[in-house]
């Protein structure tokens, strides 16, 4: 007999004698089987605590409620409760008399349907740490900065209070401000403008999630020159489009904008838009060869768009993907909106768009695929030159040499070679830590819990508690944080068949 079979049956059976469940309403969560409750355990009622709300459409808050995923292919909604001293997962839901009971090793992952929006702030620090061996993208952390020593960086945190980083584990760090030409989202449904059917787009647990063909959009206020990244995930197969400089959001049809269309092998950029004194779809540009693995379902995109000049240059998992170039650039009825576009095949989800100003020459350093030359690939020569502690980038390009200590008062006190200078955060956009990159180590028993508003983080995994979790980051030590933060935490993340199961599972 198929041992995940087996295994289903010995839990559906001590479920079923130590629990003596009977047929309910609330059975109906269980999918496809019933799981064990651990003999003796009593039944209490789950709850969250007041603080851990969510927004499913942005204005509507419900209890923290989570979904654990096994490798057999069950399922149970309720809540973690703690981890027993042998490795065993506790978990209450009101489908069960008792506590249910779940090896470590059986769990594929834990999803969370609250969203609890983050509060506004004037500037966001963004952090990412280097990755691991073998993976593309570091972990990522979104706090408020508050220090920056020559040993590490301070954030301010609302689901973990004050975390601070080894400076010797962070690749980069960027600061995110709400002035105009800035964003970072998406923080509900009502921000944005839907170009389709109703019920094209949904917004749930800090993603825009598509159910059908249309766009949705809204005005950012581009600059000129402009950096956008976002998170993309699919069900099938990579296929949309993105409109950039869009003059309305509202419209299925705008008179005028960049549009570029992606798929898993191609990019393709096309413009519209008046020139003349008439409106009409303008020269596009050649289709260019990129390349998403097939097995992958979600990706990370940066595109370097120079409104002006009609060139974009994508960067997907921080690689260089291809350069595009419009043939009639810079039409003269071009907005400054952002419009996503999904087909009814091809479902998409949206998260963790991040919009700055750009300089318009710098790009990540990223080497070029073959075929493509240094000029359309973009690099820059490497700096040779000795630097300072630390190159402060502001909004307009300009970088400030210098040590940064403290931050008060939004302001970033940076020390030059005369004289102590004081930066607004909001005119900041990133600082080049010059440091030599120390790479974390894959330990067993790792656990990635992925936070709702983009980002991740990577913990060895000590418990859950009155609806918190805590673990250990060889980047900040020892946390413990809010799982309301969260949208779901993954177990055995190196195992490749554990990975693909948990791909099947979604």
């Amino acid at each position: 007999m198929n041992p995940a079979t087996t295994l289903r049956n010995r839990l559906l059976y001590a479920t079923l004698v130590a629990s003596s469940i009977c047929a309910t309403p609330g059975m109906a969560d269980v999918l496809p089987d019933a799981t064990t409750g651990a003999a003796g355990a009593t039944t209490q009622k789950v709850t969250g605590p007041d603080q851990a709300t969510a927004q499913k459409d942005g204005t509507k808050d419900k209890k923290l409620r989570a979904r654990v995923f096994l490798t057999n292919g069950d399922r149970l909604s309720g809540l973690p409760k703690s981890i027993d001293q042998d490795k065993n997962l506790l978990f209450e839901s009101d489908s069960l008399r008792q506590t249910a009971s779940f090896p470590i090793a059986n769990i594929l992952s834990i999803n969370f349907d609250s969203w609890k929006a983050p509060r506004t702030a004037k500037t966001i620090a963004r952090v990412e740490l280097q990755p691991r061996f073998r993976e593309e993208k570091g972990d990522t952390i979104l706090g408020a900065l508050r220090e920056l020593t020559p040993d590490s960086i301070k954030l301010d945190t609302w689901y973990g209070g004050t975390i601070t980083l080894k400076r010797s584990m962070v690749l980069s760090l960027n600061i995110i401000n709400n002035s105009p030409g800035n964003y970072y989202g998406p923080n509900n449904i009502k921000e944005w403008n839907l170009s389709g059917d109703d019920d094209s787009w949904s917004f749930k647990n800090g993603a825009l999630v598509s159910h059908g063909l249309g766009g949705i959009g809204r005005d950012m206020a581009l600059r000129e020159k402009s950096h956008i990244s976002f998170d993309a995930t699919w069900k099938n197969s990579m296929r949309f489009k993105i409109q950039l400089y869009s003059d309305d959001t509202k419209s299925r049809s705008p008179s005028a904008y960049y549009e570029v269309n992606l798929n898993r092998t191609y990019a393709y950029l096309r413009t519209r838009g008046k020139t003349n004194g008439r409106a009409a779809m303008l020269g596009g540009g050649r289709w260019k060869q990129i390349s998403v693995p097939p097995q992958e379902r979600s990706a990370h995109f940066d595109f370097f768009v120079n409104r002006k000049v009609g060139s974009i240059t994508i960067y997907i998992n921080g690689k260089h993907a291809c350069a595009l170039q419009s043939q009639s650039p810079d039409p003269a009825n071009l907005g400054t909106g952002l419009a996503f576009i999904a087909e009814e095949r091809y479902p998409l989800e949206i998260k963790g768009i991040t919009i700055t100003p750009w300089n318009g020459t710098t790009l990540p350093k990223s080497k070029a695929p073959a075929g493509e030359d240094a000029e359309e690939n973009g690099q820059q020569p490497e700096d040779t030159e000795k630097s300072s502690p630390h190159k402060i980038i502001l909004n307009n390009g300009d970088e400030v040499p210098g040590t940064v200590g403290k931050v008060e008062d939004d302001r970033m006190i940076i020390e030059t070679e005369f004289t102590p200078i004081h930066i607004p955060l909001n005119r900041i956009k990133s600082l080049s830590l010059g440091d030599k990159g120390e790479e974390p180590i894959k330990k067993r028993g790792d656990v990635r819990a992925w936070f709702h508003d983009g980002g991740r983080i990577t913990l060895q995994l000590a418990s859950f508690e009155g609806n918190k979790i805590s673990g250990y980051s060889q980047a900040f030590g020892d946390v413990t944080l809010d799982l309301s933060a969260f949208s779901r935490i993954d177990f055995h993340i190196y195992d490749d068949k554990v990975n693909e199961l948990r791909k099947n599972s979604r």
